[in-house]
């Protein structure tokens, strides 16, 4: 159910970014698109996600790899390691190195950047959720969000973010909230 919330959290925050550290202009959807694809990527942990589900044998395997590294990390299958910082700075360079290869130079940085952070956004926006993710902060603990500002997935409260999210990414796409 948080597919949406996760893709736009990640578009709004890919906008951001742009607005607050412009890259070249041919790089603005890049940026945009790799944000919000990776806001994904932390649910590769589990097996009826849309990240383990979307390029089968490859992510079935690479869940099971990352559930199996998770439980011997941290003691948990999901929203475990692949729900922390850590893990959205392995997501970004690795992004940075595979795009290099390719692409060569600004073009692979700013996939690493918009890959790390979609990715870690992706894990804050399940921390707000009522089950909560203890590892979004991780190897940082005791950080959480307040129980009483978090939502029931599909509830009204994941309405009224997809509603603000809506919201700020307009602004931030027609220069309301340029910076």
């Amino acid at each position: 159910m948080m597919g949406r919330t996760h893709a736009l959290s990640g578009a709004v925050l890919g906008l951001a970014v742009c607005s607050a550290i412009p890259p070249p202009p041919v790089l603005v959807p890049v940026v945009v698109v790799v944000c919000a694809l990776a806001a994904f990527a932390p649910d590769l942990d589990h097996p009826s996600s849309v990240a383990a589900r979307s390029l089968p044998p490859v992510t079935w395997l690479l869940c099971r790899a990352i559930r199996w590294l998770s439980r011997v990390t941290t003691g948990v299958s999901h929203r475990g390691l692949s729900h922390s910082p850590v893990f959205a700075a392995a997501v970004g360079l690795l992004a940075w190195w595979a795009t290099g290869f390719l692409l060569p130079g600004e073009t692979a940085v700013w996939t690493g950047v918009a890959a790390g952070a979609g990715c870690w956004v992706g894990a804050i926006g399940d921390e707000l959720t009522s089950n909560g993710n203890r590892f979004a902060f991780w190897p940082l603990v005791g950080i959480r969000w307040p129980r009483a500002l978090r939502f029931r997935t599909g509830g009204t409260g994941e309405h009224v973010v997809v509603g603000l999210l809506a919201v700020t990414g307009v602004a931030l796409l027609t220069g309301t909230w340029a910076f």
